[in-house]
C-alpha cells in the first residue's frame, strides 16, 4: 500500500513538472494558431493592423502582437516546430521561463522597431512602400541565442549539451537567417531576437556566474 501511494506521489509530481515546463511553452502556440485562424476569416486585418512597422509609432503596437502573427500556414508551422524545440529547452533549463520569453518578446521587437529596415519592395511610381513585420522567428531566434549564451556562461551539464545541440542543427540556418540574403525575410528581427537572447542570458546568469567567481575553499589549514 506504502510503494503504491509512493508511486502515485511520484506520478503527480512528475505531471506538475511536466505542465509547469510545457503549458507556458504551449499557451503562446495556442495563441498563434487561433489567431491566424481568425485573422484569415477577417480577411488578413490582424496583419495589416497589428504588425510591427520600424521606426513609426502606429507600429509600435507590433511589439505586442508581432510573434502571434504570421504570413502563412507554411510560416506558422515552420515557427511552431521551432518554438516547441528551442522553448521547451528554455523552459527546462531555466524555471523562470515566462519571464525569460515575455523579457525575449519585448526586448527583440524593441530592438527590431528601431533596427528594422524593410527589404526592397516594388511598389507604383508615387505610392509608399509600407513593410510590415510579423512572425514568431524573432522570439525563437531569443531562444536559441539564449540557450548557446546560458551555455556558455552558467557552464551547467544540461545547458551544455542543449547549447551544443543548437549550434549543431540550427546554427548555419540561423546564422544564414541574420543575413539579408533571402528576399521577403525579415533578417533584422532576426538579427534583433539573437541580440535580445544573448542579454537577456546574460542577466539570468549574474547568480550562476558569481557562484563560480567565489573560491570553493578557505585554504590550507592547520590543526593542532
Amino acid at each position: 500500500m506504502a510503494s503504491q501511494d509512493s508511486a502515485h506521489s511520484i506520478g503527480n509530481d512528475l505531471m506538475t513538472a511536466m505542465r509547469r515546463t510545457f503549458v507556458p511553452v504551449l499557451l503562446p502556440l495556442l495563441a498563434m494558431w487561433v489567431l491566424f485562424v481568425v485573422s484569415i476569416l477577417l480577411g488578413n486585418w490582424f496583419n495589416r493592423t497589428l504588425a510591427l512597422q520600424a521606426r513609426d509609432l502606429s507600429g509600435l503596437i507590433g511589439i505586442i502582437f508581432m510573434p502571434l502573427l504570421h504570413g502563412g500556414l507554411g510560416h506558422l508551422i515552420g515557427n511552431t516546430m521551432s518554438w516547441v524545440v528551442l522553448g521547451g529547452m528554455t523552459s527546462l533549463l531555466t524555471r523562470r521561463f515566462t519571464t525569460v520569453m515575455v523579457s525575449l518578446w519585448l526586448l527583440s521587437g524593441a530592438l527590431l522597431w528601431v533596427i528594422g529596415t524593410p527589404w526592397v519592395c516594388h511598389a507604383p511610381e508615387g505610392t509608399s512602400c509600407v513593410v510590415n513585420h510579423i512572425g514568431a522567428s524573432t522570439v525563437v531566434y531569443g531562444f536559441a541565442a539564449f540557450i548557446v549564451t546560458y551555455a556558455i556562461l552558467a557552464r551547467r551539464f544540461l545547458a551544455m549539451l542543449f547549447g551544443l545541440f543548437v549550434a549543431f542543427v540550427y546554427g548555419i540556418t540561423m546564422l544564414l537567417g541574420m543575413l539579408p540574403v533571402t528576399p521577403g525575410v525579415s533578417w533584422t528581427g532576426h538579427l534583433a531576437g539573437a541580440a535580445a537572447g544573448v542579454a537577456v542570458a546574460f542577466f539570468f546568469t549574474q547568480e550562476a556566474r558569481a557562484q563560480r567567481r567565489r573560491p570553493t575553499s578557505a585554504g590550507p589549514q592547520l590543526q593542532s
